[in-house]
């Protein structure tokens, strides 16, 4: 649950202010919680499923989120927002219905908990990705410089790492389409949103909001990506037939052994606040320049050009970024020059973003490893992304990061070799 605080006076500097700002600023009419806005006493047990957010629920949760106000909710209509949305997780639209009309209650919300695949939630839970979420919504979602929903109510529990949002309805915004792919003028307009976000925290990552903030290249965690990413490696080349194929079959082995110090030279770049899931599944847009994101579940700190060339690499159809890449970098650069990073080449720019694109594949063997691809969008969802995404390390010849030679008897080779084994053992006992 949200901790208790001391009640700010409304000062400029604080997050909880700005985000109240922000959200005033937007002509949002909900009552965003801040840290300290939460009845302790009231507030709602964490749902165990979707089953369980009904109208008392949701009562308790909005009132225990700071809108006790609120009239009371005659009915609620349940919904499980599908496609690609939820990937990790388990997401519904709640429609309210309410005993008295009333601006201030809206008319639906959504409520995010953990996903139903328990592998999914395995994951989750190992890479702390619920966690992140919940922080992102508590202390830097207020002082981001990109829309997201607004937090009505939320909750954490440590141990077992359940977790409930309940959030901003972002409905009436048009979402994006990954399996059909972004339009030339939306994707200029996805990596123009994206640049205004880093140059705003370009090279600030150790002060306020973001000092302390999760570290997508600690230590810790690069050995437990290289865990995840070994334990999935052979179900990913298996699972999807003729998606990893020839040389890039062979490129993904090698990424495996080398993750760690992969990803450790890339830290040496620039940082600042990462999304780490820019799909265009996780996209709003308005009608005019502004985007909204979702799915915070991998934000930290990192390099910017790490959600440049996600969004590039998988959301767009192949041709198209193909035609628009450079002159989209370009424009990026530009902006993050003009916010700060005036020693920023584009030649920095370039090599950083081939340079993370062959870090997708990280995404691309989780993702087919793990997760549960029984329904048919989410696998056609998968397939077209991991596709886009190997197109664009061939293209842009990303391979040739890695090293050049490897040595035959370390850890990493070890591992790889005993999950790839256990793996086949298990299919043969099946």
């Amino acid at each position: 649950m949200l901790p208790r605080a001391t009640r700010c006076a409304g000062c400029s500097t604080c997050w909880a202010c700005r985000r109240s700002e922000a959200n005033a600023a937007r002509g949002g009419r909900f009552a965003t919680i801040a840290a300290g806005q939460v009845d302790m006493t009231a507030s709602p047990e964490i749902p165990a499923s979707g089953n369980a957010v009904d109208a008392e629920w949701l009562q308790r949760a909005l009132a225990a989120g700071g809108a006790a106000g609120l009239p009371a909710i005659r009915e609620v209509a349940v919904e499980v927002v599908g496609g690609g949305f939820g990937l990790l997780g388990e997401i519904l639209r709640c429609r309210m219905t309410w005993e008295e009309d009333r601006e201030a209650a809206p008319a639906s919300v959504i409520v995010k908990l953990p996903s139903p695949d328990p592998k999914s939630v395995s994951l989750c839970k190992r890479l702390s990705l619920y966690e992140h979420e919940y922080d992102f919504y508590r202390h830097i979602g207020r002082q981001a410089p990109m829309r997201s929903p607004a937090l009505l109510y939320g909750d954490f529990e440590a141990g077992s790492h359940r977790f409930v949002l309940v959030l901003e309805d972002l409905g009436g915004m048009v979402p994006g389409d990954q399996i059909a792919g972004a339009t030339a003028e939306q994707a200029r307009r996805v990596v123009r949103a994206l640049a205004r976000m880093h140059g705003h925290f370009w090279n600030r990552t150790d002060r306020p909001p973001l000092a302390g903030f999760h570290d997508s290249f600690s230590p810790k965690r690069l050995k437990l990506l290289q865990l995840a990413y070994l334990a999935n490696l052979a179900p990913a080349l298996d699972r999807i037939e003729g998606l990893f194929a020839g040389e890039m079959r062979r490129v993904a082995k090698a990424y495996g052994v080398s993750v760690v110090d992969y990803l450790g030279r890339t830290a040496a770049a620039p940082t600042t606040f990462v999304h780490g899931d820019v799909r265009l599944d996780n996209m709003f847009f308005d009608g005019g320049d502004g985007i909204a994101m979702i799915d915070w579940q991998v934000c930290g700190i990192g390099s910017g050009l790490y959600d440049v060339a996600y969004f590039l690499g998988s959301n767009i159809p192949t041709e198209l970024r193909r035609e628009i890449e450079r002159d989209t970098l370009m424009e990026y650069r530009d902006i993050v020059a003009g916010m700060g990073a005036e020693n920023f080449t584009f030649e920095d720019c370039w090599q950083l973003y081939r340079r993370n694109m062959l870090s997708l594949l990280m995404t691309a063997v989780l993702v087919c490893g793990s997760l549960d691809l029984g329904d048919d969008r989410k696998r056609r969802l998968v397939e077209t992304g991991v596709r886009r995404t190997l197109n664009a390390i061939e293209d842009l010849s990303a391979a040739e990061f890695l090293p050049a030679r490897r040595p035959v008897f370390s850890l990493a080779n070890g591992l790889s070799i005993l999950f790839g084994a256990a793996y086949r053992l298990r299919r043969a006992l099946r």
